[in-house]
């Protein structure tokens, strides 16, 4: 039995590693289509429930004890309870057809899970992770099927039961250490990866992740096929500040600007610092117009803007704009289009918005 038990650990460890990494792969996505990540939870859980059923344990050659419940309580944790519903329904229903029906032992079971489910919601919320809610849902599920080994012909003796309960609490405790330790290490990639990508002094995106989101941006129109945008400024006249001023009150400048365009930009604008003091934002889902609309509100929101130095002056700037969007603009150009429309707008007499010629 204990090398089943093993097995079973392992089972439980490669899904949540693997199931991890796909996750990451797709973050992005599935965080802007909720329920198709709530439904693809509940589908691989689902399937996980009944691979973790072939796997269970012979105790005296009469029960057999498995961790189908914690597949239910992962998939509650992982996609609340449309995740849960569905890897419920999906193991009750291989339950029934590997009875070959409806019978009193497939019924037993169905109550099983979908108690299980309940218990599930009653404890854990989607994505919060403790250890008291955690040992809860699984305690409350381990009494759910202990009290449904009463109704099969042969009830077990107490030896049986403290073997179900070992074997359950141990699954549970082992399989929540492990998702606290993919949490953290998540947690930890994340602030090196947000460390990478992001430029120090504005807390925008870095040159080096404006391009991996610009390959990302034109990867999702060509799949969606609607149009993105793109916005380059560049402040008028910043070296004005720098020699009157001095760098660091220059520093300080970008530093504000930087706040200034995450606070201006939507869901699916992605501001980016390209160096000095030029700046570019890409914006998914946005025709010329939008991109045009977009633009003329930031160069708005910095004329309006208060920037404070170092000693406390309060200094006015104002940026000029290039604007333009892909498809009507081809891709590979749309960048170098989009800079020609600034200096354009910046020939012209600077605070303003200029359009990308394709």
């Amino acid at each position: 039995m204990l090398k089943e038990l093993i097995n079973n650990f392992a089972l439980l460890t490669s899904f949540l590693f693997f199931g991890n990494l796909f996750s990451r792969k797709y973050e992005r996505y599935l965080k802007n289509h909720a329920l198709i990540h709530r439904v693809m939870n509940g589908l691989m859980l689902g399937l996980f429930g009944i691979l973790l059923m072939m796997t269970g344990l012979w105790i005296r050659g009469h029960f057999v004890v498995d961790l189908r419940q914690l597949a239910i309580i992962i998939s509650v944790y992982m996609g609340g309870s449309v995740s849960g519903l569905l890897t419920t329904l999906i193991i009750s229903l291989y339950r029934i057809y590997i009875t070959g029906g409806w019978t009193d032992i497939s019924l037993t079971a169905t109550v099983n899970c979908f108690m299980t489910l309940v218990v599930s919601l009653i404890f854990i919320r989607e994505k919060r992770l403790t250890l008291s809610k955690w040992m809860s849902a699984v305690l409350g599920a381990v009494v759910v099927s202990l009290l449904s080994t009463f109704f099969v012909a042969n009830p077990p003796n107490s030896e049986t039961i403290i073997i179900i309960t070992t074997v359950k609490m141990l699954g549970g405790l082992f399989t929540y250490f492990m998702m606290s330790h993919i949490k953290k290490t998540e947690r930890a990639i994340h602030l090196l990866e947000e460390a990478a990508n992001r430029d120090h002094l504005t807390g925008l995106y870095s040159p080096r992740a404006f391009d991996a989101l610009f390959e990302e941006v034109l990867h999702a129109s060509k799949t969606t096929k609607k149009p993105f945008g793109l916005v380059m400024l560049d402040i008028d006249h910043f070296k004005k500040i720098n020699d009157t001023y001095g760098h660091l009150n220059g520093d300080t400048v970008l530093s504000q600007l930087g706040i200034l365009l995450n606070r201006e930009s939507t869901t699916r604008a992605y501001p980016s610092r390209k160096g000095g003091e030029e700046f570019a934002i890409l914006l998914g889902d946005c025709d010329t117009e939008k991109a045009a609309s977009f633009a003329e509100k930031i160069r708005k929101a910095v004329e309006n803007e208060c920037f404070l130095l170092n000693d406390g002056t309060i200094i006015s700037l104002t940026v000029s704009i290039g604007a333009g969007s892909s498809p009507v603009i081809a891709s590979r150009h749309l960048l170098e289009k989009a800079d020609e429309a600034l200096y354009e707008a910046k020939r012209s007499g600077r605070n303003r918005v200029k359009l990308a010629k394709p």
